[in-house]
């Protein structure tokens, strides 16, 4: 062998590796005990089966047996083991001689041996470039750094594999909680409502614990049931109103989603008084953008959201969606005796169809008045209404809203 030959405790692989060897030769051990304490000496079965005792020759020449539970791991002395600790005693600590038993470890493969003397030249001599160099250091500046002693001198620490800021460690860590405190209130949530819900010995324990949730982590279990039409009207009303003594701005997207969808009134009004708790600024946008939506029920569905909200902010918008352009898809055809009964559907919408006499289906366009949109208006602006009259509503917001020249178009 040409290097010392490392194996972790296992009797077997000891076994398989002293067969490889020539029987004559002499094998060389260090026994490593769980004790704590080291055995060297040659070891004379070499062809031992498992579970045998190790039998030894010690340096002073005893020989000892050895039970293989004693042994927590085996290091195998090759012959370079045996030059290497015959030139350690005449070993000078000098630069020169560090460096030149370094270099020979080097080539002997002995890593650490060599990894050693390295450490001693530099001790010797702080400059030494080539011994640094070996160790791994980099120059900066006046000082001979380790990469990571360089990333850690600049305030970076290694985690998670990757060198990271304090500052983004901190960030890391508290999200990394708050996930796992998501997921917990995700299981628990359920378990309490199904117990309130079915009776039983808990129940009044679990509706403790309901009425107890303060934590913001508990928003996204409470707004997945919310949105869920699955769950009872009495169920989902019950989250709206722990999420009510959340802090503001939780599940705002949930909670969009409901109010402008739910089957069920009395859930989107719910919805939207919660929206409107934690603050109309926040969720308008939303709602601004469903005013372009092809489909004209989402339209006039979002002015009433906004009416409820009662942001002002909303009137340009409002006014630039009194009437929108839409289209469908129309069937064309020859009219059947007694004329013809049309459906027209939003183009690309679910349930689009046409005339019933057949042909190929063409897209028109149709410009639309908003009734939801109009009623949006007259509840921001009690006292004005101008019905339809896009023109008129402008001219009123320039006049009334507004003490300076201003693009009424700018949302379109």
């Amino acid at each position: 062998m040409s290097r010392t030959f490392l194996l972790a405790f296992c009797p077997v692989a000891l076994a398989l590796a002293f067969l490889r060897a020539d029987a004559s030769d002499e094998v060389f051990v260090v026994f490593v005990l769980k004790s704590g304490g080291r055995i060297e000496g040659e070891l004379l079965n070499t062809d031992r089966q498992r579970g045998q005792p190790y039998q030894i020759r010690a340096e002073d020449g005893i020989r000892l047996a050895l039970a293989e539970a004693a042994v927590q791991r085996v290091i195998v002395k090759t012959d370079v083991d045996k030059q290497y600790e015959a030139l350690l005693p005449t070993l000078a600590n000098t630069v020169e001689s560090q460096w030149t038993m370094a270099e020979w470890c080097k080539e002997a493969g002995l890593t650490e041996q060599r990894k050693k003397h390295l450490q001693a030249v530099v001790a010797l001599d702080p400059d030494h470039v080539e011994a640094r160099k070996a160790l791994g250091y980099q120059r900066y500046g006046k000082s001979w750094l380790t990469p990571e002693e360089h990333m850690q001198s600049i305030g970076y620490i290694r985690y998670k594999g990757t060198w990271r800021l304090r500052q983004e460690i901190e960030i890391d860590s508290r999200e990394t909680q708050y996930e796992l405190a998501v997921k917990k209130f995700r299981k628990d949530i359920r378990q309490w409502l199904d117990q309130v819900t079915n009776g039983g010995r808990r129940s009044d324990e679990a509706d403790r614990n309901l009425n107890a949730i303060v934590e913001p982590a508990a928003a996204p279990a409470l707004a997945e049931i919310v949105g869920d039409p699955q769950w009872s009207k009495q169920v989902r009303q019950r989250c709206l109103a722990i999420l009510a003594k959340l802090p503001p701005g939780l599940a705002k997207s949930t909670l969009f989603k409901v109010a402008m969808n739910d089957p069920d009134p009395s859930i989107q009004d719910a919805c939207i008084e919660e929206l409107k708790r934690q603050g109309a600024h926040s969720v308008l946008p939303l709602f601004l953008a469903e005013l372009k939506s092809k489909d004209n029920r989402r339209v006039n569905r979002a002015a009433e959201c906004i009416a409820r909200l009662g942001d002002k902010e909303a009137t340009l918008p409002l006014i630039n969606s009194l009437i929108t352009e839409h289209k469908f898809l129309v069937q064309q055809g020859n009219a059947p005796p007694g004329g013809m009964s049309a459906t027209f559907s939003p183009s690309g919408g679910p349930g689009a169809g046409g005339l019933s006499m057949g042909g190929k289906p063409v897209e028109i366009k149709q410009q639309l008045k908003n009734s939801s949109v109009r009623n949006a208006l007259s509840t921001l602006h009690p006292g004005t209404n101008f019905q339809y009259d896009v023109d008129a509503w402008r001219k009123w917001y320039v006049q009334s809203q507004t003490t300076s020249v201003v693009d009424l178009r700018r949302d379109e």
